[in-house]
């Protein structure tokens, strides 16, 4: 990276260039705190000898260094954490703008992830496209309910379980839709997700079907109730009575764990995210769109989304070596 006169930049200028960058779609808050473990950092490579004070002077090894020198005996964890992460995503915005593109991300991260004690994040589990059919299949073979409340919950968990698979939804997501939220004409919805942040997720003709059903059944506007801000998905159990309360996420989760059992798939451990990474990995399989599945999911980072691709590609190499094998 060179200065206007062809000179090395100096830390301090891309420093301040990277946190304007962050200023766009972070709080305040957020870039305070990167600041202090940038200046952190900065004071940290002013103990070398040679002391740096260059861009072009960083090497891989300098995070690492970094963290060993922070973590001392009265050191908090957790600033130690979040000054590691200042400085990870600071070295990947000098590779992203091709300020630094050489330098070795990957085996940074893999070394930072080591010292700070946290696991490489694995492989997502995903379960077959089999395993999703038969549960979403045992919900819709569920006989009507002799009351209404009990048709209302066979209903309710239709909706449940087509909504999981065909939108991305986290269950938290799932739990606060109201009805408000729903776009009827364009059968879809707005969602708040992780830090206040909004999107939009899409119905299939199934899931959106299902809803119809369930709304239809439940009747709220009987009562003369206003309809937006009733929750979508309720509970109809008997302590809820006539009020209509929205679920909880650990009620969706034994729902699905409930469906899962008489699925008899209770050894694949199914719960409602697991919806969301089969979502993910069929719209990464499906149309090879990074960026489309990682706005559909509301992941504030690529790198969340990409390893989806990789499960992708190891159905992709089942899939051939299925097709081909003696």
């Amino acid at each position: 990276m060179d200065g206007p006169n062809g000179a090395a930049a100096t830390l301090e200028a891309a420093v301040a260039r990277y946190l304007g960058d962050l200023a766009v779609a972070r709080s305040r808050e957020t870039v305070k705190t990167y600041r202090a473990g940038l200046n952190r950092f900065a004071e940290f490579l002013s103990t070398l000898r040679p002391a740096l004070a260059a861009v072009d002077q960083l090497t891989a090894d300098h995070p690492v260094d970094f963290v060993r020198w922070l973590a001392g005996p009265t050191a908090r964890r957790a600033t130690v954490q979040l000054y590691a992460t200042a400085v990870a995503r600071f070295y990947a915005f000098l590779v992203r703008e091709r300020l630094r593109p050489d330098l070795e991300l990957e085996l940074m991260r893999l070394r930072l992830a080591a010292l700070r004690g946290k696991r490489v994040r694995g492989l997502p589990r995903v379960p077959a496209d089999g395993a999703v059919e038969r549960l979403v299949a045992v919900a819709r073979a569920a006989p009507p309910g002799d009351t209404r409340a009990a048709e209302c919950i066979r209903l309710r968990n239709i909706a449940i379980v087509e909504t999981l698979r065909g939108s991305g939804l986290r269950v938290s997501e799932l739990v606060s839709l109201t009805r408000g939220d729903l776009d009827t004409e364009l059968r879809r919805a707005v969602v708040t997700g992780k830090g206040g942040k909004q999107r939009l997720v899409f119905f299939t003709d199934a899931a959106w079907r299902a809803i119809e059903s369930y709304l239809e059944a439940r009747r709220d506007g009987a009562a003369g109730r206003g309809l937006a801000a009733l929750p979508l998905f309720a509970r109809h159990d008997a302590r809820a009575g006539k009020k209509i309360l929205p679920l909880q996420t650990q009620a969706v989760r034994e729902i699905v764990w409930e469906l899962a059992r008489r699925a008899q798939l209770e050894e694949l451990g199914i719960t409602p995210h697991r919806f969301r990474a089969w979502f993910a990995t069929r719209m990464v399989a499906e149309t090879g769109d990074l960026a489309a599945t990682q706005d559909l999911l509301g992941h504030e980072s690529a790198d969340t989304t990409r390893v989806y691709t990789k499960v992708a590609a190891l159905r992709l190499a089942e899939a051939h070596r299925r097709a081909f094998s003696a």
